[in-house]
């Protein structure tokens, strides 16, 4: 549950945890019920779904590289949709069944784009499913309980379009939201402080999904913010969340990599790629050990491989990258410096470390780019029903 900072200890101190968490979820249901009231019924556009075959088990497939990538393409608005869903997108052409689109329900409006509220997004998903009637559509919310709100914890939970709910877990969205969350402390960087709030906040997020009755069956994630975390130990407990769908390792986690490739390029996008996945695969212990010609003990950090029930499964992992069709170098955020041909170059190292599924979060016109950089036209070369030359969508805020 958002909000606790830790377990106390004692009889009292359990009761008042037990009395806070039952009256969080409570809270929680309640503006569930009411934000669905005011949502379009999308059911039409998700029959369609019924003669797919079964997605991966994962963000990603398994098996070789160009089999295994798998893109997350981040949706702000309806220009976003048309992009790939109308004749004159010209985009349409580049999805593969296995890539996912991801409502970013955090978009406050832009021009003639609206907030992306709860009834807006059901609009977007509907519309997307009609298309693309076999790819999964994930919400990636905010931490607020504002029902009326872009940004809203649950929106999309009673959606039947809505393959899974991911919380933008970082501090802009932890702290927007304290307004609407009475008991939520202030954000905290330090992981041994910022992990029992993690963990909390995935427990009352994932008891209020599975309370839903269609949001029963939808997988829940977080992601969180790139910082010094362990992403293994956090996707543990996401899997914890999400056992009741009747597997260990169901939850979703993207990691907010993208400055690893506009600082690093390249090698170090690869570098956190393999950080990533010694975290999903090794359980990391430091302790002071006699050292040959040392008077005292010094630590020393050791691995030991997780055990199988216990290790996470990378293809739930997916790294973001953002970027541009303008780029300024001097720019301080990582959607703003990097170029298309730089995002292009940082996905093949995280392939060769076990990576799979990629969060591209960028407008269309830098998609456009993305898609003819050689690397990226490998992995998705233009479908022969893709017009390719066409700008539809162009212009759609970023």
């Amino acid at each position: 549950m958002a909000g606790v900072a830790s377990h106390p200890h004692g009889s009292a101190s359990r009761a008042r945890h037990a009395i806070v968490l039952i009256a969080t979820v409570a809270l929680l249901a309640a503006l569930l019920i009411a934000a669905r009231s005011a949502a379009p019924d999308p059911a039409s556009a998700a029959k369609a779904s019924d003669a797919c075959p079964p997605s991966p088990s994962g963000l990603a497939p398994t098996g070789s590289s160009p089999n295994r990538f798998t893109m997350l393409i981040r949706i702000n608005t309806q220009g976003n949709v048309d992009t790939y869903t109308k004749p004159d997108g010209g985009m349409g052409g580049r999805i593969r069944p296995q890539d996912i689109f991801v409502l970013n329900t955090r978009f406050t409006g832009s021009g003639s784009f609206p907030a992306m509220t709860t009834p807006v997004a059901a609009s977007l998903a509907a519309d997307l499913r009609a298309t693309f009637p076999c790819n999964r559509i994930i919400a990636l919310n905010g931490l607020s309980f504002n029902t009326t709100t872009a940004g809203y914890a649950f929106t999309g939970v009673s959606d039947p379009n809505i393959y899974a709910l991911v919380s933008d877990y970082e501090h802009e969205d932890w702290n927007a939201g304290r307004s609407t969350d009475p008991s939520r402390p202030p954000w905290v960087d330090n992981y041994a402080k910022a992990f029992p709030l993690l963990r909390g906040w995935n427990f009352g997020f994932g008891s209020t999904v599975a309370a839903d009755s269609v949001g029963a069956g939808k997988k829940t994630g977080l992601a969180p913010q790139d910082a010094a975390w362990n992403y293994g130990q956090i996707a543990q407990n996401i899997d914890k969340q999400n056992a009741r769908l009747g597997a260990r390792h169901l939850g979703i986690q993207s990691v907010q990599t993208q400055d690893a490739c506009a600082d690093g390029g390249a090698a170090g996008f690869g570098a956190r790629a393999k950080n990533l996945r010694l975290q999903y695969n090794f359980k990391f212990i430091t302790k002071k050990v006699r050292v040959k010609g040392k008077k005292k003990k010094v630590k020393k950090t050791f691995r030991l491989p997780l055990h199988q029930k216990a290790k996470p499964n990378m293809s739930n992992l997916a790294m973001e990258i953002s970027f541009t069709d303008s780029p300024e170098a001097s720019a301080s955020q990582a959607i703003l410096s990097t170029s298309a041909a730089q995002a292009a170059a940082c996905v093949g190292p995280a392939l060769k470390q076990g990576g799979g599924a990629f969060f591209f979060f960028a407008a269309d016109d830098s998609m456009r780019l993305l898609f003819q950089q050689p690397q990226i036209n490998a992995l998705r070369p233009a479908s022969a029903t893709s017009s390719g030359g066409s700008t539809g969508g162009v212009g759609s805020p970023g």
